[in-house]
């Protein structure tokens, strides 16, 4: 059976600037550096597929906002963190969280209880990126249709200098024509098929060969055992009557995190909770009929956790924070459930919205991109318990998709010690800045404790393999029409932007470079 195509496409603008600015964890005034946060990308239209390949090289969005940390330069350097939700093992303080809200909707009447771990109502727990874009694109490419054969363009193998010519040819005048004739070596250069992308090299995930991390109370467990045993032979072997020995108690199969979310609640409880996956491109009619509920959720919160000011948290920055810049749809027959693209995962209790977490299903994940709750619910930990419901749809997920078994948290910054929460969801990995390969973070945190920054791939022979970058082939989107670099080059000899492009396509790397369009004016 063919693979089916997400025939959606993306294009991107790259804004090019090197100045520092406050940074929100340390707060010092000019010593967070962000490629996105002063250099960025703003996605006129984005594909699940190439965000997918963009936070693999530790891009995260904020909106149509695409930024990625200067990790060697910035106060605090910020980590793409992932779990793996298939084998995800629940930490003591994450069953508390969920006992707990079984008691409050079965009983209620645990109000007066603190916040679980680090939450509490001056506390935001939960992906704090919120991120407000220094530059905005002047430019609203978001409703450019392309027709089929440009959009194959970034990926025809039998792509030739004819195609080229003839792609463009409304839009060059006789002066650039002679400029195309002069300029045929470069054109040439420029229009050779594009190379196989080599396939991204499997995750550095755990070391199958080696034994399975056991608990220490479980091998205690077994010493003792053979000691008794040991003991009781030797007693035998005299004739003599063996102690009665304890038995030991067989350990329990452990509760997994569906257990502890599907635990019956008594005939009439004291609370309901509903869940609700409404995707907001295109809007169904059920995240219409909440938006207002919605703001005034996502309002509540930021003045009271973040203490926005009331300008910062208006409806205008909601919307483009949280509902434009969402991903282009796509429901393949074999993919999941709702599809892939952008959603808001909604929260009722007693039919009153509590909660929102904004989510990007993703060919290979779930990535959450942010999250924000009623304060007046914060004794619910409800930035952890969302957390987990989180990673229980991703388990819902991979059963239907084996590949989509990831949950991706945004950053995880070691020198912030509130940011530190995320690495408790076990097992979690982080991604090397220097080699785009992910590493366990037990691993990672001895070299973190040194250095706030770290390569992290212990493998010092290794490269980043997706960095380098053929420039000519470049796709360009350049007054309407699609060409390669090169080409956009031989044709715009005055334009000085050969360094640009180059810091682009090395962030971006070379599987991106090579399929999204990236807008020149």
């Amino acid at each position: 059976m063919a693979e089916e195509k997400d025939n959606s496409f993306t294009i991107v603008e790259y804004m090019r600037d090197h100045s520092g600015y406050k940074c929100g964890y340390c707060k010092s005034k000019d010593t967070n550096f962000s490629h996105g946060k002063t250099e960025c990308m703003w996605s006129h239209q984005m594909s699940v597929n190439a965000y997918q390949d963009l936070i693999d090289r530790g891009w995260r969005r904020s909106g149509k906002y695409c930024y990625k940390p200067t990790m060697d330069k910035t106060c605090c350097p910020m980590y793409t963190i992932k779990c793996d939700a298939f084998n995800l093992k629940l930490s003591k303080s994450q069953k508390k969280v969920l006992k707990r809200m079984h008691r409050y909707l079965s009983n209620g009447g645990v109000k007066e209880e603190k916040a679980i771990g680090n939450e509490n109502s001056k506390t935001a727990v939960g992906n704090e990126e919120y991120v407000r874009p220094k530059f905005e694109s002047k430019q609203d490419l978001s409703s450019i249709a392309l027709c089929k054969n440009d959009v194959d363009m970034a990926e025809n193998v039998g792509f030739t200098a004819h195609d080229v010519h003839g792609s463009i040819k409304t839009s060059l005048g006789n002066e650039a024509k002679k400029n195309l004739s002069s300029s045929k070596e470069v054109i040439k250069s420029a229009s050779q098929n594009l190379l196989v992308i080599k396939s991204q090299k499997g995750s550095a995930g755990p070391d199958l060969n080696r034994p399975p991390c056991r608990k220490a109370k479980d091998i205690r467990r077994e010493r003792r055992e053979a000691k008794l045993a040991k003991h009781a032979q030797e007693v035998m072997s005299r004739g003599e009557c063996p102690m009665e020995t304890k038995k030991i108690k067989p350990s329990s199969t452990e509760k997994t995190l569906e257990d502890f979310l599907n635990e019956p609640l008594p005939e009439n409880p004291a609370h309901t909770l509903e869940l609700k996956l409404v995707r907001i491109n295109p809007p169904e009619a059920t995240f219409r009929a909440s938006y207002n509920a919605s703001f005034a959720v996502f309002r509540k919160y930021q003045l009271q956790i973040h203490h926005d000011s009331e300008s910062e948290c208006d409806k205008m920055s909601y919307q483009g924070f949280l509902v434009d810049g969402a991903l282009s749809p796509w429901k393949p027959h074999f993919g999941p459930q709702y599809g892939y693209g952008s959603f808001h995962h909604q929260y009722w209790l007693d039919g009153r919205l509590v909660a929102v977490g904004v989510l990007d299903i993703l060919p290979h994940c779930l990535s959450s991109v942010y999250l924000y709750y009623d304060p007046e619910f914060s004794f619910l930990s409800l930035g952890t318990y969302a957390s987990l419901r989180e990673l229980a749809l991703t388990r819902e997920l991979q059963r239907r998709v084996s590949s989509l078994r990831w949950y991706y948290m945004g950053f995880y910054i070691h020198s912030c010690p509130k940011m530190r929460y995320k690495g408790k969801y076990t097992p979690s990995f982080l991604l090397c800045p220097e080699t785009y390969v992910w590493v366990p973070i037990e691993d990672c945190v001895p070299k973190l404790e040194e250095s706030k920054y770290s390569r992290l791939n212990e493998d010092l022979s290794a490269t980043d393999e997706d960095g380098q970058v053929d420039l000519s082939k470049i796709p360009i989107l350049h007054e309407q029409e699609l060409i390669r670099y090169g080409m956009y080059h031989a044709l715009n000899p005055d334009v000085d932007d050969e360094e640009e492009i180059k810091e682009y396509a090395v962030l971006v790397g070379m599987k991106s470079a090579y399929s999204m369009f990236l807008y020149r004016s």
